[in-house]
């Protein structure tokens, strides 16, 4: 049956399902820890004293999110500040990048572990477990000089990173203040923290006493409290990865940090999840006028109405770092005919119409059937169709059968030909079908489960019709069928097949049941019969 929740509750309910579980945190800060105390028992030439390590990014701001299994974001990633105490005046970025390489290719297991030299960084990737991948980056800086931090940045905290050219291989300094950043942030969510942090930690404590991470309320971390500020950031930049997948212009989607810096500016303590995505995405929509070809730079406006987002006289955009004055979030908007504040904007669009144009009661899985599936062919169909489409009150939740953890992939692929089932095994010709190919009627369709789940498992189909023609027949289905023991199986027990009857948009979808819990859904495959 469906659970008919209101948009917060489905939202809630979606947030949780992209955290990163309490043991892979504290798997991740042991890793932390080790690196810290190996970078601080280093000998570094010219140094005044031994570095400062530190966390930056989403591990420290509280944002982190699951990522995806087997995929090329299927990294929980890791961010590292390594200040070494070198004077900026007397050393190079060079030798503090090299400084700080050649002291991680002294250990021996980091040295196998270690990447090519990056841009910034030196990345570490360390073994899969349970198919998901973990690298750490570790910026290597020194502290910003005086006279820089008194007259242009303003923040004591201020530091020069290394910054190689990929071009020319030369090497410069690029400013940045990720401590203070992360202060100037918990100043905009504290007092939202404090509101939700004794019952959240309570909640957790309880949920995991079984098993031994938490040995009161007080011992649990911070960093699991989320707030509608930490809680937003996360959902956006899920929905962000999801939308942009695959799509041309994905290179040039929203960083984190713009998505971070902007709703952290925009947070006033709202209570809610949703609320607070409103208000965000109304606030970044009053900035895209600034992208009409009648656009002129204003002093005035840009002073009152358009603070988040500035386009400039030059055609240039200004997303400045609130801690760090010298640092432009979009000082490569105007590029390539602006492509990055396209798609910005273009999100901004998006991310209206999946989250807020709907209405106020839904399914539970509303948001998490988009949210948490893995990208496949599937999501260019569902780019051209509402979410909501989907919910309808035949459907049965996967919920209703099996607990659901979605840790990993899975997809459909589909043929089809015009004869019959005996062409699918005797190697006759037959067609591929794409999710939302029209598809005429009386076809035999032969549908494929594929998956990153090791073996053994079972495999579930869920066929949803829609419209008159099946309404009509009584045919609507909805409900779910195991493939095996099943006469209508062919090729396997990853296979079912279906025949086209009823005009207009159906779906399929399978559902991977591991140990009697569902690790992985494919996501609608749509069937469009004409």
């Amino acid at each position: 049956m469906n659970n008919i929740v209101t948009r917060e509750e489905a939202l809630q309910h979606a947030a949780k399902k992209l955290d990163i579980s309490p043991s892979k945190y504290k798997q991740a800060m042991e890793r932390f820890e080790s690196m810290r105390s190996y970078l601080q028992e280093g000998s570094y030439k010219g140094t005044n004293g031994p570095p400062e390590i530190y966390l930056q990014g989403s591990f420290k701001l509280g944002t982190e999110i699951r990522p995806y299994i087997n995929s090329k974001d299927a990294d929980y990633d890791i961010d590292i500040v390594c200040r070494l105490e070198h004077q900026k005046e007397t050393t190079t970025a060079k030798t503090i990048k090299h400084q700080v390489g050649d002291h991680l290719k002294a250990h021996g297991t980091y040295v196998r572990m270690l990447n090519d030299e990056g841009k910034r960084c030196w990345t570490l990737n360390y073994a899969e477990q349970d198919g998901v991948g973990f690298h750490m980056d570790i910026l290597p800086s020194v502290q910003e000089c005086w006279h820089t931090v008194r007259e242009y940045l303003g923040h004591s905290n201020a530091i020069a990173a290394t910054n190689r050219c990929s071009d020319s291989g030369n090497y410069d300094w690029s400013p940045s203040n990720p401590k203070d950043f992360a202060v100037w942030f918990y100043s905009k969510n504290r007092a939202a923290f404090e509101n939700v942090k004794q019952s959240q930690k309570q909640l957790l404590f309880e949920n995991f006493r079984q098993d031994g991470l938490f040995n009161s309320r007080d011992s649990v971390p911070n960093i699991h409290v989320k707030t509608p500020l930490q809680r937003t950031i996360q959902l956006l930049k899920r929905h962000r990865d999801i939308r942009f997948s695959n799509q041309k212009n994905e290179k040039h989607k929203p960083i984190s940090m713009v998505i971070t810096l902007l709703a952290a500016q925009v947070y006033r303590n709202e209570s809610a999840i949703y609320e607070t995505l409103k208000n965000l995405l109304d606030a970044f929509s009053r900035q895209a006028d600034q992208m009409q070809p009648t656009f002129r730079f204003n002093e005035a406006m840009a002073l009152s109405e358009y603070t988040l987002i500035t386009r400039k006289a030059d055609g240039t955009w200004y997303i400045p770092n609130p801690t760090n004055y010298g640092e432009n979030f979009a000082d490569k908007w105007h590029e390539d005919d602006h492509a990055r504040a396209k798609a910005f904007f273009q999100w901004v669009t998006w991310a209206k119409d999946d989250f807020i144009n709907i209405t106020e009661q839904l399914n539970e899985e509303h948001y998490t059937r988009f949210l948490a599936t893995p990208e496949n062919k599937t999501s260019v169909a569902l780019s051209k169709i509402k979410v909501s489409f989907f919910n309808v009150a035949h459907r049965q939740l996967p919920e209703s059968q099996w607990p659901v953890e979605i840790y990993y992939q899975a997809s459909i692929a589909a043929s089809y030909n015009k004869k019959g089932w005996r062409l699918f095994s005797d190697g006759s010709t037959t067609f591929q079908l794409n999710s939302g190919d029209p598809v005429e009627r009386y076809k035999k369709i032969c549908f494929k489960a594929k998956t990153n789940v090791s073996q053994p498992f079972q495999v579930y189909w869920q066929v949803v019709n829609t419209g008159y023609e099946a309404t009509e027949a009584r045919c609507l289905r909805g409900d779910f069928y195991q493939s095996s023991g099943d006469c209508s199986f062919v090729l396997g027990t990853k296979t079912r097949r279906e025949s086209t009857e009823y005009r207009g948009i159906h779906w399929i979808e399978c559902f991977i049941v591991k140990n009697g819990i569902c690790v992985a859904r494919s996501g609608e495959f749509l069937v469009r019969i004409v």
